[in-house]
């Protein structure tokens, strides 16, 4: 136990060490522990524990699993342990409530009705609620008092709480309930002695049906003192007299022999001693006559009182404040404590009250308060009432007994001759804090500083810290959520130290620390937040938020007496953006520190720190602001606004807590873009008004300076100040109104116009995004500005328009200001009101009226007919009735219709008096606000006599030409009652009654009443009017209506009997005569089983179905009753079905799989019934404890058979089913089914594990396909198990002859078959022997060929290692220009590039239209704002693909080629908006540039493209080029198949060649192609080449020097062997000679024609081949050709060897095969001369042959790549360090400090974008060809290229791919010359924008006219002609755009290019450029 506690108290010192030294686990705590070395260590093992809480005030939790109720809460003050009473269960905990103990209290068996031990009466377990926990030090004692066995205590060991010291059966302390209260504490008594004073409230029980108290009662007194003596007599009463006397230390509740305890309850809220007395605290009536009010009162007796005569209670007030909730006593700070005239930490009562629900009630509301008693003042009061008493004035105690006080001249107050004193003076305190809305619960009080410092616990579980002023004042500081909606238990204890509180709430246990000073960073905080334990603590290392105690090195500022430093003010106050200044700073209280101060200048995430300096004086400090550069960088989110206002900050250089700090502005003036913007600031900035430009310097920006305008705040001078005197309109009315369609003439007013500088103008107007222009002339006055009539006019179908409107001036089109905007409102009549009562009532501004063509417009619009307006009188035509409702009323009218219409006059006055329903008239003057003009009238009818319909006419103004007549009929009708469903109903409402009858939809207002009938009263003169008199009236929701049904829901009634119904049709009243509706008593439920036989409680299954019998009485009353089972917080319900009056059957509902999750133990759940409003039986199982609660079982399972094929027979009468039953109720006869086929099995009994039922007595038909009827278990009647199949097993019987036969027959046939059998299994052993024969002969071949395979492997590696010429000049290097070089890198798959054609239209006419149309939509994309909107709008939406992301990238950097600056500006924009995007996600930020999916990502390596060419052409290209010739030199060593591609010598383990090839290598000497000459040229080949393989190799030998597009090709030629003069031999691939075995034909090698060494070959040109017809000679070197380019050939062709007659006889179907011949399977081959391939695992030698060939290669190239100082000496450093840099600040904008992620951002970004493209693809850069074993290779090297500039380390096993394990040794090397490289390029200086922006101007200039740029612009067109309406939507959405008119110009080049219909037609050109 002690190395546990060790182990305990380690882990939570560890785990709170980084707090300061006075927190809870120190080391003091350690060693009254036995803190040791073992603890240490052992303490590493609990860091899992969740016992340390992170909280920054709570520390530590504590919970049970088990869920116990916590009951109270006791802390030992000398050690800090704890112990806790919960329900059946005692803990004892650590300090940091950990568990070291912990005993069970129960549930144990108990009656009310009985003692402990035997018992005649039912014992159930009961709970055990703990009512007393209390520590006594003395004697280590834990005294523990429950609620079980009538309330007996026990004392447990302090140090073991499971070991019982004391018990003591036959004394009952406690409330023996779970709700009645229970007081106790430790104190002296008489002839002191210790004992343990309790008050206990009298414990109430349902005791045989009735509400009593315990039989034992009497043994339990109100209040008592009970000793805690060591000896038998422990907790019996201190003292008691002897017989008869009933004297003692208690008080019963009983006055003579009158008990009060069921009519005057006494709730015990709180107990203390102080000196001599001890004390009470409660909660009771006023007096013993009910209704009295609740009240508190305090009672105080003696300790050394042995009769008690010294009881006294008083009343304690607390202003309106009756019901007192917690009290606490604790000690008063000294500033507190003197104003109550109390010497420091003097001692006080606390407590807090409630207001009460009512006057009478005792039932606490969520209004509170706090008051504070002193301790002296209650002494005092109580002793003045006992000094009256002794006077006569005065009575004695209600309860105990009922005498008035008399004379006395004793003088004792604890012995007093007048004894149970009931004082008349209350002891009274005004509220020293009162709370709204909040009940407290807790209260607990202490003192710090001289501050008294007190902690309330709310209900919803939350701890608030208050700060008392004064007696009167005080304030929340602070407040905890301890345990959110649980309330905090009256026990706050805190810890020895004072430096925690222990709060518990109902199934939590917090520990809380008393201050929140860590919370606070800042000085101002610390204080602001006037916490009394907190300060702040300045120091040069770490200033901080602290208690004093804690400030060892430092200055502790504390809120009462010192004030934090701060800044007074700072000069300059803002600054201009691109400014740097330094700041003076004056700061007032300004600490003494050591080290230096620094400014820090909080610009969003970043953190910029200048040098700062303190002046002499002590109290200014100054510091310049940040660098311009790195100040706009940082703000670059925020370039969009006019300033930016960043906390500038005050530290210690060195700590990262501010001391000061202020907010300052950097603004910059050139962002306003208005004269009034830029005078509306305090800045100072001046509005250049002739170039329309805000500037903080005008002498520099303005370029005439004396009509500038000044801000007030400027210093600059002029005679223009302020934005009064900007040049600006004024808007001349209020509104200016045109309607659509019409012109216009505008006039505005103006003001400070500069006609010597403005001397022409303009008006624009833009209508729906349209801009119209017209003249506008300033008018003599120079006050008004004309604009020239204008057309105002829109498309849209809307109302409205607003055009905003501008007055421009000058060429640059600068508008004048316009403070209130002028915006003209273009109007459509006919869209505003289609009908024409609408549109007379249009607002007559509008001067709409009515066309006789029947539109609305305005006069001038209606161009035919007469035109109608509201003020001349009109009266529209056709007034129409369109629907009304109802459609019926009762005779008795006043129905409420409503007609709704068209025309229907235009005010009430035109129809008022002129309706009439049924030709009766309908009164509308009653509805005049309900009257719509033209489209609504309301009226009621009139009465009629009989029944009766018609139409609804209306008469506008009573003219008979305006008629309106409904279409429907109208009509008054009689309503008939015929009948009830249901006559009867609950007495609490709610019943759903029917009632049925004929025109029950009458009416607009239907009403239900149900008339209650009382019986007669006798004497009375008229029997109905007495009926009528004190008839109660019920209400009854109508719910549902129709023309013969009518339902409701029935109300509350007041009492039982029968009812009239009674319906109210609007004013007739229908009355249901001899059918009368009666209300019953409510019904009531008695008990619930699941079986009316045994009785047994009632339960269920997830899956529902069970049976629940509920019996009480006037259970048939309900209709439809339901059963209500809560599990979780969900109702589950299920029907139940009355049989009678007092018996229902109910089926338990089903449970959610989800939601039914059950332990090992049932679960017990709340349940009730849904009975009509009868709600008292809604939660009946928690109501009426006799019902039990509802029992949830698992579902039974249901074994399947154990038989084979689950096939059970059935022999026996019963058929036993195993189950698995935990459901004690599961045994209904119904509620197991089992079906065998299609007929029942009875269920004749069910166990737990086992179903016993009776099958029938044939074996039933199938219900499957089954060769036996299927078992099925049906349990509930919804869970279906289909358990298997039941086989009958019937007696033998006779074989018929027939069977005789057949089995005689079988056996015959059986015997027939073994003998063949064994026959052939002889023969299959000698075949058997000679396959095994032939497999070892072949086994023993294949060993020889691996053996030689890696013989030879190993001889090549060591002594034949060939190393390729790395002499290239004798043919030079096949660079393509710039101009195909970068169309192949942006356009990799295209051969015809479209960016080289024109654009060609049907029409020469129209091209100037598309070109105005692309010029128009260049402008737009050269706007920042437009093209980022338009990439962001594009990348957004979802069919936006790869491949179009791909295509658009590379026409837009075709298109800003020309623009390289802007392009770059655009680049960086998107890389940073993509970084942004991927912070804000939860992704890797490594994974950034890594794949294509952004336009970003796909311009970055086009932007390398464009400008690393020089690199590549003067350095990069000659390594990559080496390493092309040296891969295929090193192939064409060893043999290489036609067919498949493979080769022996590879770096590819795909493309290597897998079988043993013998071959040799010849010298053929071959005649060039102008063979005239004689000349021969040799040719290295070998004996194994198929004769095409032969002709490529001399055609790459003959013209290695030109290019391979111009080079003619094998096809073209024949190859001819001569010999001699004469003799030829044209050698092909497939001849008469090729060898054919089956459908395979193998190709023609050179040793098939037995060609030798030096054999002399020639090319032959076909006659049809296009070389030939274009052939022509001239002597060069070998033999030079002008050779006209070659057809192209498809990369995707077979081989470069197949010639085309062998690519006919492939296209034909034949197969053909070279070295290796293909298999269907891959087994090894019967000729192993051919095709015998061993494990491929055998040729990975040749790998690493040709590795080691190409390393040095390899290794060049990387070199090359990799060289920085290469780079820095040629100048191609300079864009590779500006992206690097760009992505170093993008590292620190977003505070990345992973040096690993800024290294793969680089790596992503250059290398595996731009280098491994270009290794992978050479033919890109260089005019050669790379056949598909080249590309292999390649991709290897680029592999390991991916590799070398990867951080991650690569962990490489045998497993691992071979190409990886290739290059595994190499990779580090390479890896660090990747690292030194990016090193080396951070190191070098910045690049400037100026030098980075020269480059990129010269690369535009050199390469603007490569390509068609309109070609691009119109493929980018394209794009957003597509995506049209969503590019439309975000410029709309744009502040920026809309500003900049950008949708409106992508509109016009809409409607441009719409002009013209383009066929964009390429110029087809050849394609070897």
């Amino acid at each position: 136990m002690t190395i546990w506690r060790a182990w305990e108290e380690s882990f939570c010192w560890l785990q709170t060490s980084v707090l300061p030294t006075t927190e809870l686990c120190t080391m003091t705590h350690a060693k009254k522990f036995g803190f040791n070395s073992l603890g240490v260590a052992c303490a590493l093992l609990l860091c899992l524990f969740p016992s340390c809480h992170s909280d920054d005030q709570i520390v530590t939790e504590f919970r049970d699993d088990g869920a116990h109720l916590f009951n109270n809460i006791e802390v030992n003050p000398s050690n800090g342990i704890v112990y806790v009473g919960a329900v059946n269960k005692v803990y004892k905990l650590n300090p940091n409530l950990l568990t070291w103990n912990a005993v069970i209290t129960g549930p144990f068996p108990d009656s009310i009705k009985c003692l402990q031990g035997e018992c005649k009466y039912e014992k159930p377990l009961t709970d055990n609620f703990n009512k007393i926990l209390l520590v006594d030090e003395d004697r280590d004692w834990l005294i523990v008092c429950g609620s079980i066995f009538q309330g007996v205590c026990e004392v447990k060991d302090l140090n073991n709480v499971s070991r019982i010291v004391r018990k003591q059966d036959s004394q009952f302390v406690a409330a023996s309930n779970a709700t009645a209260s229970t007081v106790g504490f430790l104190s002296k008594g008489p002839y002191q002695q210790a004992v343990l004073v309790v008050g206990t409230t009298v414990a109430t029980h349902v005791i045989d049906g009735r509400i009593d108290v315990s039989q034992y009662w009497g043994k339990i007194p109100a209040v008592s003192s009970r000793t805690l003596n060591d000896t038998a007599s422990i907790f019996d009463f201190a003292v008691k007299s002897p017989p008869p006397s009933d004297k003692g230390t208690f008080v019963h509740f009983q006055r003579g022999g009158t008990r009060y305890e069921l009519t005057y309850p006494i709730e015990y809220i709180y107990g203390f001693t102080d000196n001599d007395f001890n004390y009470l605290l409660t909660i009771q009536r006023q007096s013993l006559e009910v209704g009295t009010p609740y009240i508190s009162k305090i009672v105080r007796f003696c300790q050394s009182d042995v009769e008690f005569n010294s009881f006294t209670e008083m009343q304690l007030n607390c202003g309106d404040y009756p019901l007192l909730q917690a009290a606490s006593v604790g000690p008063l700070g000294k500033e507190l404590a003197a104003k109550y005239s109390m010497s420091a930490n003097a001692k006080v009562l606390l407590g807090v009250f409630a207001k009460s629900s009512s006057s009478h009630s005792g039932i606490p509301v969520s209004d509170a308060a706090l008051c504070i008693f002193k301790i002296y003042d209650i002494d005092k009061t109580f002793n003045q009432s006992h000094q009256q008493c002794n006077e006569g004035y005065g009575s004695s105690i209600s309860w105990i007994s009922s005498l008035n006080c008399y004379k006395s001249v004793s003088d004792s107050l604890c012995k007093p001759d007048f004894a149970y004193l009931n004082g008349t003076v209350p002891i009274s305190s005004s509220p020293t804090a009162t709370f709204t809305d909040t009940f407290l619960t807790a209260v607990a009080v202490n003192s710090i500083h001289n501050d008294t410092v007190v902690f309330l616990g709310t209900r919803n579980g939350t701890i608030m810290k208050l700060n008392i002023n004064s007696p009167t004042s005080a304030y929340v500081y602070d407040e905890v959520v301890v345990d959110a909606g649980s309330p905090v238990n009256s026990d706050l204890n805190f810890d020895p130290e004072q430096q925690h509180l222990y709060v518990m709430t109902e199934y939590k246990l917090s520990k809380l620390r008393v201050q929140s000073c860590y919370g606070h960073v800042t000085c101002s905080e610390c204080l602001g937040a006037r916490d009394a334990y907190c300060g702040w603590c300045f120091t040069d290392n770490n200033s901080r938020c602290s208690m004093q105690g804690e400030c060892l090195a430092g200055d502790w500022v504390y809120y009462r007496n010192s004030y934090c430093a701060a800044i007074d003010r700072v000069e300059p106050q803002h600054l201009q953006v691109t400014q740097k200044k330094t700041l003076k700073i004056y700061v007032s209280n300004l600490p003494a520190v050591e080290r230096a101060f620094i400014c820090v200048f909080d610009v969003g995430l970043r953190h910029l720190e200048t040098v700062a300096v303190k002046q002499e004086g002590g109290s200014v400090i100054s510091c310049s602001t940040p660098d311009t550069d790195r100040l706009i960088a940082t703000l670059v989110p925020s370039l969009e606004e006019e300033f930016y206002t960043t906390k500038l900050a005050v530290r210690v250089s060195g700590n990262d807590v501010d001391i000061v700090s202020t907010n300052f502005t950097f603004f910059d003036c050139s962002r306003y873009r208005s004269c009034y913007g830029c005078m509306e600031n305090n800045f100072g900035c001046t509005w250049c008004t002739s170039t329309g430009r805000c500037t903080h310097n005008p002498d520099q920006y303005c370029e005439d300076r004396a009509d500038n305008v000044h801000s007030a705040s400027s210093v600059s001078v002029g005679q223009h100040r302020g934005s009064l005197d900007c040049p600006m309109i004024i808007q001349t009315s209020a509104e200016i109104l045109v309607a659509s369609g019409e012109y216009m003439q505008l006039l505005v007013g103006v003001r400070n116009l500069l006609p010597a500088l403005m001397t022409s103008y303009d008006c624009q107007f833009n209508i729906d995004g349209i801009i119209t222009e017209t003249d506008a002339y300033l008018n003599e006055s120079a006050e008004t500005i004309s604009c020239e009539s204008a057309l105002f006019q829109y498309s849209r179908k809307v109302d409205i328009v607003k055009a905003p409107f501008a007055v421009v001036w000058g060429i640059k089109k600068l508008p004048l200001d316009d403070k209130n905007p002028v915006d003209v409102t273009v109007y459509k009549c006919s869209e505003m009101a289609a009908l024409c009562g609408g549109c007379l009532l249009l607002d007559p501004k509008y001067h709409c009226g009515w066309c006789d063509d029947g539109t609305c417009n305005t006069q001038k619009q209606c161009l035919s007919g007469p035109w109608f307006d509201s003020i001349n009188g009109t009266i529209c035509a056709n007034p129409v009735i369109t629907n009304f409702s109802p459609t019926s009323s009762p005779l008795e009218g006043e129905t409420v219709i409503t007609i709704e219409g068209s025309n229907l006059g235009i005010s009430f006055d035109d129809i008022s008096p002129y309706v009439t329903v049924a030709e009766q008239p309908c009164n509308c003057s009653a509805y005049r606000d309900l009257y719509v003009p033209a489209s609504r009238i309301v009226c009621s009818t009139s009465r009629v006599r009989s029944i009766t319909s018609g139409d609804i006419v209306v008469l506008v103004r009573g003219d008979s030409r305006y008629v309106a007549t409904s279409t429907e009929i109208f009509s008054y009708v009689d309503p008939q009652l015929e009948g009830i469903y249901p006559t009867v109903g609950p007495q609490s409402g709610g019943t759903k009654l029917t009632i049925a009858g004929q025109y029950l939809d009458a009416g607009s207002s239907v009403k239900v009443f149900i008339i209650s009938q009382p019986k007669d009263t006798a004497g009375s003169d008229s029997r109905v009017e007495k009926r009528q008199a004190t008839a109660v009236e019920q209400s009854c929701s109508v719910v549902y209506q129709n023309s013969s049904h009518l339902i409701c829901l029935t109300s509350e009634a007041k009492g039982t009997g029968s009812a009239i119904v009674q319906v109210k049709f609007d004013k007739a009243v229908k009355n249901l005569l001899g059918i009368p509706f009666e209300y019953k008593q409510d019904p009531y439920i008695n008990s619930t089983a699941s079986s009316l036989e045994n009785g047994k409680g009632i339960g269920g299954i997830p899956s529902g179905g069970l049976k629940v019998y509920v019996q009480g009485y006037n259970l048939d009353i309900i209709l439809s009753p339901k059963l209500r089972v809560i599990l979780g917080n969900r109702d589950y319900k299920s029907d139940c079905v009355c049989l009678n009056s007092t018996l229902m059957v109910c089926d338990s509902p089903q449970f959610p799989a989800a939601a039914a999750v059950l332990g090992e133990r049932p679960q017990a759940l709340e349940y009730g019934f849904i009975m009509d409003n009868v709600f008292s039986l809604l939660n009946a199982s928690s109501q009426q404890e006799a019902l039990g609660k509802f029992t949830l079982y698992p579902d039974p399972v249901v074994h399947s058979f154990s038989e084979v094929g689950q096939i059970k027979k059935y022999k026996t009468d019963y058929l036993a089913i195993s189950i698995d039953n935990q459901c004690e109720v599961c045994n209904q006869e119904d509620f197991f089914k089992v079906w065998i086929g299609q007929e029942p099995c009875n269920v004749s009994s069910v166990a737990a594990t086992l179903i016993n039922c009776i099958p029938p007595a044939v074996q039933p038909g199938r219900d499957t396909k089954e060769q036996y009827p299927d078992v099925t278990v049906v349990v509930g009647g919804v869970r279906k198990y289909v358990i298997g199949y039941l086989q009958y097993d019937t007696e033998d019987l006779l074989l018929p002859i027939w069977a005789i036969i057949l089995i005689v027959t079988v056996g015959v046939l059986l015997i027939l078959v073994i003998i063949i059998v064994v026959v052939k299994y002889c023969m299959n052993m000698s075949e058997s022997e000679k396959e095994a024969k032939t497999m070892r002969q072949r086994f023993d071949w294949i060993e020889m060929q691996v053996a030689a395979e890696c013989k030879d492997a190993f001889a090549e590696l060591q002594t034949d290692v060939t190393f390729p010429s790395e002499d290239v000049s004798g043919f030079g290097i096949l660079f393509h220009d710039y101009k195909n070089y970068a169309l192949k890198v942006l356009f990799p798959n295209e051969l015809n590039y479209a960016v080289l054609g024109d654009i060609e239209v049907e029409d020469e006419t129209r091209r100037p239209v598309i070109n105005k149309a692309l010029s128009q939509f260049s402008q737009l994309i050269d706007n920042k704002t437009f093209l980022l909107l338009f990439v962001r709008t594009l990348e957004s939406d979802k069919y936006f693909t790869m491949k179009d992301r791909n295509v658009f990238a590379s026409y837009l950097m075709v298109a800003l080629q020309g623009n390289m600056e802007y392009c770059t500006d655009i680049l960086k924009t998107l890389l940073a908006d993509l970084i942004e995007k991927s912070m804000q996600g939860n992704g890797n930020p490594k994974v950034l540039l890594r794949r294509t999916e952004s336009v970003a990502e796909k311009m970055l390596p086009a932007w390398f493209t464009f400008l690393l060419y020089p690199l590549l052409k003067d350095h990069v290209g000659q390594p990559l080029y080496k390493l092309c010739v040296a891969i295929q030199q090193v192939i064409d060593l060893g043999p290489m198949d036609a067919i498949t591609g493979e080769a022996k010598y590879s770096l590819s383990e795909e493309k290597l060649i897998r079988v043993q090839i013998d071959y040799k290598s010849i010298t053929v000497n071959v005649l060039g192609l102008c063979q005239s000459s004689g000349k021969s040229v040799p040719v290295r080949v070998l004996d194994c080449d198929t004769i095409s393989q032969v002709k490529a190799k001399a055609l790459n030998t003959l013209f290695c020097w030109t290019p391979y597009s111009t080079r003619p090709h094998p096809q073209d030629f024949e190859l001819e062997w001569r010999s001699g003069m004469h003799g030829r031999l044209t050698l092909q691939d497939v001849d008469r000679i090729t060898e054919v075995d089956g459908e395979w034909k193998r190709l023609n090698m050179l040793r098939d024609y037995k060609v030798q060494d030096g054999a002399m070959l020639a090319l032959v040109p076909k006659q049809s081949s296009l070389f030939n017809l274009s052939h022509s000679c001239t002597p060069n070197k070998y033999e030079n050709s002008s050779l006209k380019p070659s057809p192209p050939h498809s990369p995707s062709s077979l081989s470069s060897s197949i010639t085309t007659e062998q690519q006919s006889l492939l296209e034909t179907g034949a197969k053909h095969w070279h070295l290796v011949k293909p298999t269907d399977s891959d087994v090894i081959s019967e000729q192993p001369d051919r095709s015998g391939k061993l494990v491929r695992e055998v040729y990975l030698n040749r790998l690493l042959y040709t590795k080691r060939a190409l390393h040095s290669f390899v290794g060049d190239l990387f070199q090359v790549i990799f060289n920085y100082e290469l780079d820095q000496n040629t100048g191609v450093l300079l864009p590779i360090k500006y992206m690097f840099d760009f992505l170093d600040d993008q590292a620190l904008h977003h505070e990345i400090v992973d040096p690993e992620v800024v290294h793969t951002w680089k790596s992503n970004s250059l290398p595996l974008r731009f280098w491994v493209n270009l290794i992978k693809n050479p033919e890109f850069l260089f005019d050669v060809n790379k056949s598909n074993i080249i590309d292999s290779c390649l991709s290897v090297v680029a592999q390991n290229f991916m590799d070398s500039c990867s951080t991650s380390e690569n962990k490489l096993t045998k497993d691992s791919p071979v190409s990886k394990l290739l290059y595994a040794k190499d990779i580090p090397q390479y890896k660090k010359l990747v690292t030194e490289y990016y090193s080396e390029i951070k190191k070098e200086a910045a690049v400037s924008d100026q030098d980075m922006n020269a480059m990129l101007a010269e690369e535009s200039r050199v390469h603007v006219s490569e390509f068609n740029a309109d070609v691009a612009l119109m493929e980018l067109y394209k794009y957003a002609e597509k995506y049209s309406e969503q590019i439309l939507n975000a410029l709309r959405e744009d502040e920026f755009a809309r500003k900049h008119k950008l949708p409106m110009k992508l509109e016009q080049v809409y409607n441009t290019m719409a002009e013209a219909e383009v066929v964009t037609v390429m110029n087809h050109r050849n394609s070897r450029y």
